[in-house]
């Protein structure tokens, strides 16, 4: 019993800086990430039944989910710093705002995702009104498509 509290002690005091160092600047919102990897595990698992029923199961496809995975760490990341950053021990809050904003446009972006390939997949499960909807949005620039570019 004593020497597995000792090897617990061990680990923790060896882990412990580590983990304060990616808290403080590489990331610290474990809770986002929890809704992060349902709701994407929830847009691979459809990805892949859509792939399936469309004959259309390839190895690009499955490189592309550690393409998405990655690109979504590195926004991840800037975001917490640009939040978080500070100088000469001094926190500005300029981008205060900013991780509610990308937090927001990745759920939305992967929600959207779902949802067209519930559409494929089954075609009559949603209305067509919400579809067409949400393929108004033109997801370089977040406006409507039919509006012009401002």
């Amino acid at each position: 019993m004593l020497k597995h509290i000792l090897v617990y002690l061990m680990i923790g005091w060896t882990l412990a800086p580590i983990i304060h160092f990616i808290e403080k600047y590489v990331f610290s919102d474990w809770e986002y990430l929890k809704f992060l990897f349902v709701i994407t595990s929830a847009d691979t698992a459809l990805g892949f039944v859509k792939a399936i029923k469309l004959h259309q199961l390839s190895s690009r496809g499955f490189s592309m989910i550690f393409t998405k995975f990655t690109m979504y760490a590195c926004a991840l990341i800037a975001t917490h710093v640009l939040v978080h950053f500070s100088v000469a021990n001094k926190t500005y809050v300029v981008f205060s705002w900013f991780d509610t904003v990308i937090f927001s446009a990745i759920v939305v972006r992967e929600a959207i995702s779902i949802f067209e390939n519930i559409a494929l997949i089954e075609p009559n499960l949603f209305p067509s009104s919400i579809l067409k909807y949400l393929h108004q949005f033109d997801s370089l620039t977040g406006k409507k498509m039919d509006q012009p570019n401002s």
